[in-house]
């Protein structure tokens, strides 16, 4: 099965090739900017390196969010293109997932909170069990103010990573923070780890429905309300 996954829900942009749940290229460039116009010629970048074509691909993989609002519209927008183009399946992926996912294959094992920066001092957090390189949802993905943060963290969490681990970092208690391992493990959701976890999802037959943006809070920008002036309606 040969699966073309592609990310730029954050702060960079990536494309990968999947072979039987094997990154057979990937390409991961660290961009807030250019992403609409840089995702597709990077995807046909790495089917190049990967000496296969679009026509060749059996499912696309994107993240679906928590992210920013115009990269998450980017990557998906791009993944249905190509998925209604090929009519080939599209699974969503989050990036939290994606993130506690790159965790459980540098050996983390446990409890972890994925925490990525959602700017206007808030996260996006969501928490994990790792066992044996699986990832196993433990909560509820929320957009937490910073404030709020640890009044989310349980006893049984042992380590945190993701965009905001800085942030985090700041609004914990001491007594909490020393109990707490801050692994060097990547933040961003990488498009090879993403292709692998659609290709386990598609090898278990597990059912991926619609794949629509994941958001936790309105977007940043909103619609300029109607100017009335004193003299209207006389």
């Amino acid at each position: 099965m040969n699966i073309l996954a592609l990310d730029s829900a954050l702060s960079s942009c990536s494309a990968a090739v999947i072979k039987d749940g094997e990154t057979l290229s990937e390409i991961f460039e660290k961009r807030m900017r250019g992403q609409a116009e840089r995702l597709v010629p990077l995807c046909q970048e790495v089917c190049d390196k990967a000496g296969l074509s679009f026509a060749q691909m059996d499912a696309i993989a994107v993240t679906v969010g928590p992210g920013t609002f115009t990269g998450v519209r980017i990557g998906l927008a791009a993944a249905k293109g190509l998925a209604l183009a090929l009519d080939i399946p599209l699974v969503g992926i989050s990036t939290l997932e994606a993130a506690a996912r790159n965790a459980a294959r540098d050996a983390c094992a446990g409890r972890i909170a994925v925490a990525h920066d959602a700017r206007r001092s808030e996260v996006y957090l969501q928490l994990f069990d790792l066992k044996n390189g699986h990832v196993f949802p433990a909560s509820d993905p929320l957009a937490v103010p910073l404030c709020e943060v640890e009044q989310h963290f349980d006893s049984r969490i042992i380590s945190v990573i993701g965009t905001g681990v800085e942030m985090v970092k700041t609004f914990l208690s001491l007594d909490v923070k020393a109990r707490l391992s801050f692994p060097n493990v990547p933040a961003e959701p990488n498009s090879g780890i993403v292709g692998c976890m659609a290709f386990e999802k598609l090898s278990a037959d597990e059912s991926v429905g619609e794949v629509v943006p994941l958001y936790l809070r309105p977007p940043d920008a909103v619609a300029a309300k109607p100017i009335t002036y004193p003299f209207q309606n006389q």
